[in-house]
């Protein structure tokens, strides 16, 4: 249980920091990689655990989010998985909507992650299935989305919390505003 959120939220905000720079910087480097990588992962880790406790608000918790993906052409195994453009068919892009949670545990259970960076232009999106959807789809995000995710969580400070006991089952109800 996260007993105090101030700390988890601060690296939230951090990453977004983070990431919105690598969007800008033109030369990144196999090390940035690795820091964007471990920014996006530790962040939707963090996320899903503030989702478990009333640190944050009913209205962040239910945020839906507008997700882009392409269909699966053939079957993923780990010695393709980094042979997007065969499995996956780019250029039919769709849109889904999807909850929070849902996108917290595509990153935390990915199978394939893979970011964009654009050149002259710094990075602009990542491409990322689990383990579960890797022979359906590949979703993509952009980096301005992913940037809004994280300042919106890391500046939600709840005012009111509401508890309610379920009479017939005894099980506690909470309402985070």
């Amino acid at each position: 249980m996260i007993s105090e959120s101030y700390y988890w939220k601060e690296s939230l905000l951090e990453c977004a920091n983070n990431l919105e720079r690598y969007s800008k910087l033109k030369d990144i480097k196999p090390k940035d990689l690795v820091e964007i990588e471990k920014d996006i992962f530790i962040s939707f880790y963090s996320i899903r655990k503030l989702m478990d406790t009333p640190k944050i608000s009913d209205s962040t918790r239910e945020l839906k989010i507008n997700l882009n993906w392409s269909p699966n052409l053939k079957n993923v195994t780990m010695l393709n998985s980094h042979k997007m453009n065969e499995l996956y068919d780019l250029d039919d892009i769709r849109v889904e909507t999807k909850n929070l949670r849902f996108l917290c545990n595509q990153f935390v259970h990915s199978y394939i992650f893979e970011v964009v960076i654009e050149d002259g232009v710094g990075l602009s999106c990542c491409y990322f299935t689990s383990d579960r959807d890797k022979n359906k789809k590949i979703f993509f995000i952009t980096v301005e989305m992913l940037v809004h995710i994280l300042n919106l969580v890391g500046n939600d400070y709840p005012s009111k919390l509401k508890i309610t006991r379920y009479s017939k089952t005894g099980e506690l109800l909470t309402e985070v505003l």
